[in-house]
């Protein structure tokens, strides 16, 4: 076990995704911290205004209440305190978005795909300002991404994104792999009703989970799928869902050959 980079700290993971939550509840309760879920805003307020948390990682897309608006309802709540440490996490580089989220009360962001050392730096900076400034780095790591997204499945990658752990990553793995078909089918049937808001949604969560998983094509076909959606429907929507079915077959068969075997 990765032996913690902080005192133990109590976290509130808020995000749409239960494979997200899960993934940081893991890694987070791996690194000595006690973590809290929530599954929205409004539950995120509730759980925030009951007690205090000294880091809220807050998914900024969410349906209902967003990230941004749950942070300033939070930041309501405190009275002006700002008692815990608000971090946005994002499957984008927005740093178009910064006034907003510094007006929101959010502290800092994260982008996804995560890596376990930069969470430690931003548990760090929460905890003790003066110790550890964390640094942005998201170009380098979309760039470093980018380089490798000719790879269908890259275990050494989403291995990486937990920190090495080589039993969460195949715990994370293979229940990722047995809820991926539950996840096309979802995204079928948004694009059926021709709910793009929702079809956009799934597909953000789809790229997030499956980059820090190491699917990296199936997370650079899914962002492709949540811009289109959002733009509205159109025949390279469907073009998109049929390239990410035939991509998800792909990596099933390489993940379930890989969790079958040992790494290498």
């Amino acid at each position: 076990m990765t032996v913690p980079t902080t005192k133990q700290i109590n976290v509130l993971v808020v995000d749409d995704d239960e494979m997200n939550r899960r993934m940081m509840q893991l890694i987070l309760t791996r690194e000595g911290h006690h973590v809290e879920l929530a599954s929205d805003g409004i539950e995120a307020c509730s759980m925030a205004g009951d007690r205090r948390f000294d880091i809220i990682l807050m998914d900024l897309q969410m349906p209902e209440i967003d990230g941004i608006e749950t942070s300033r309802r939070i930041r309501a709540l405190e009275g002006g305190s700002k008692d815990s440490f608000i971090v946005a996490l994002t499957a984008s580089y927005l740093p178009e978005k910064g006034n907003e989220l510094f007006e929101a009360g959010i502290d800092n962001y994260i982008a996804k795909p995560f890596d376990v050392e930069h969470l430690r730096q931003i548990l760090n900076y929460s905890v003790d300002p003066y110790k550890n400034t964390p640094h942005h780095d998201e170009p380098e790591k979309q760039a470093a991404v980018k380089q490798n997204d000719n790879r269908g499945f890259d275990p050494s990658n989403g291995l990486r994104q937990v920190g090495g752990d080589e039993e969460a990553f195949r715990e994370l793995l293979s229940d990722f792999v047995n809820e991926l078909p539950q996840r096309i089918s979802q995204m079928e049937e948004h694009l059926a009703l021709k709910d793009m808001d929702s079809l956009s949604r799934s597909a953000h969560n789809l790229k997030g989970v499956s980059a820090n998983l190491g699917a990296l094509q199936l997370s650079q076909h899914a962002g492709s799928l949540e811009n289109r959606a959002s733009e509205g429907y159109t025949e390279s929507v469907t073009l998109e869902i049929n390239a990410i079915k035939a991509l998800t077959d792909e990596f099933i068969r390489d993940a379930s050959d890989f969790l079958g075997a040992g790494i290498e």
